[in-house]
């Protein structure tokens, strides 16, 4: 009979096998801060529970009331996925190019919802720009009837079949030279009038939109821009706060919209990345989605001489790509960097520099770089692919980074950091 359920305080907090004399007997499991633990039993300074991997005994001292933030950077392959738990809230940014960020909901992070017959909702979903690496995985959790969203929100940059109607793949561009300005984008992609032809793979997008909104399973989509907040709430009693840094919306002798980037659709609609920094308590995270060189020199004359930029962790832009700027890097300044990108594709992500840079333009004497490719290991008996994850785990004060060990041992389980 379950007697609540807690949480737990520390990371890689031990599960001992039995209680002997007042003190626990052999480490069987360590699970990360913030992990879900079904309590059974009651034996003063310890808890029996039920958890993730090998149940046992929990010090009491270990486990809290609270959760946290919770962010798992998911090996998507070449792209991004990001999944947010925090409260009761449920986000996700950005989900990669194919299927592993359905497969990793539904086979493991929500099955428990999936078989008691519930639905799992998604509070809030951020798609970074509309590059296939960073949507089209969104398109199977939509076609999944147990997913229900709440808002959408998206950069309001779009791409289109053909250029034929407008002068480039985006849409209209007005103005000459350095002042160009592309005037095509949107707010609500539910309601758009738009009547020309997306490229294939975000028409199966916005058809799975019409779909879910058929079946009531969305409510709003919603273009975000910089200096707006989509949520500011207070969370077990700290400031849990998302606010948008870009894209930067202009208006121009020319008239509304985002500056082409070089004349070139690639870079703008990377350029114009939704930029998302988190706060919990008293810490602090980027996700920067493609930006690029271009872009971020733009974005440092917009704000200078302020700095929003700079963070205790951020996810690399643009997949550790080589097309970045050192004196962005240095404005972001982080302890931490995660780099989300794949080997089945002709980018060399990440880059050689990039890692380097974001070692090199850090704080601390230890700064810390992952990635999501290298957390990926292989099951050397069957040689299937077992995708990564970086779990990051914040109580408001400490930071926790951790990813598995190839050999997969719940006593000693997990590769992990404080900052």
């Amino acid at each position: 009979m379950s007697l609540g359920f807690k949480y737990a305080a520390k990371n890689e907090a031990p599960i001992y096998e039995s209680v002997v004399n007042g003190n626990g007997k052999k480490i069987v499991n360590r699970i990360l801060m913030g992990t879900y633990v079904t309590v059974v039993e009651d034996l003063g300074d310890f808890l029996k529970v039920f958890t993730v991997g090998t149940d046992g005994w929990m010090k009491k001292s270990d486990l809290s009331d609270h959760m946290g933030l919770k962010i798992f950077y998911l090996d998507v392959g070449q792209g991004d996925g990001v999944l947010i738990e925090v409260g009761n809230i449920r986000i996700l940014v950005d989900a990669g190019p194919g299927k592993n960020m359905h497969g990793y909901l539904t086979k493991f992070q929500y099955t428990y919802l999936i078989k008691a017959g519930k639905k799992v909702h998604i509070d809030y979903v951020f798609v970074s720009h509309f590059d296939l690496d960073h949507y089209k995985g969104f398109i199977e959790i939509m076609k999944n009837e147990h997913f229900t969203f709440g808002t959408i929100y998206h950069s309001g940059i779009l791409k289109f079949a053909s250029s034929s109607t407008y002068n480039t793949g985006l849409g209209n561009v007005t103005g000459s030279g350095s002042s160009k300005l592309l005037t095509t984008y949107f707010d609500d992609l539910l309601t758009h009038t738009e009547t020309n032809a997306f490229n294939r793979d975000i028409t199966n997008f916005m058809e799975q939109l019409v779909a879910m909104q058929s079946s009531g399973r969305i409510s709003t989509t919603k273009r975000l821009g910089a200096g707006e907040t989509p949520l500011d709430l207070l969370i077990e009693n700290k400031t849990f706060r998302i606010e948008a840094l870009g894209p930067i919306m202009e208006t121009t002798p020319s008239g509304k919209g985002f500056k082409y980037f070089t004349n070139d659709d690639g870079k703008t609609i990377n350029g114009h990345s939704i930029i998302l920094k988190l706060t919990f308590g008293q810490r602090t995270f980027l996700l920067g989605g493609d930006l690029n060189s271009s872009s971020e020199k733009y974005l440092m004359e917009k704000y200078h001489p302020s700095n929003p930029f700079e963070v205790d962790l951020a996810k690399s832009c643009h997949h550790g790509s080589s097309d970045f700027e050192i004196d962005f890097m240095k404005k972001i300044n982080p302890f931490a960097t995660v780099i989300s990108s794949g080997d089945n594709e002709g980018h060399a992500h990440p880059r050689a520099d990039a890692i380097g840079c974001a070692g090199k333009y850090s704080r601390g004497e230890r700064p810390l770089v992952f990635s999501t490719e290298l957390a990926r290991s292989v099951d050397m008996r069957t040689r299937k692919i077992l995708f990564g994850m970086i779990n990051v785990r914040c109580n408001g004060d400490e930071i926790h980074i951790s990813q598995m060990k190839e050999v997969k041992k719940y006593e000693d389980l997990w590769d992990s950091y404080a900052i």
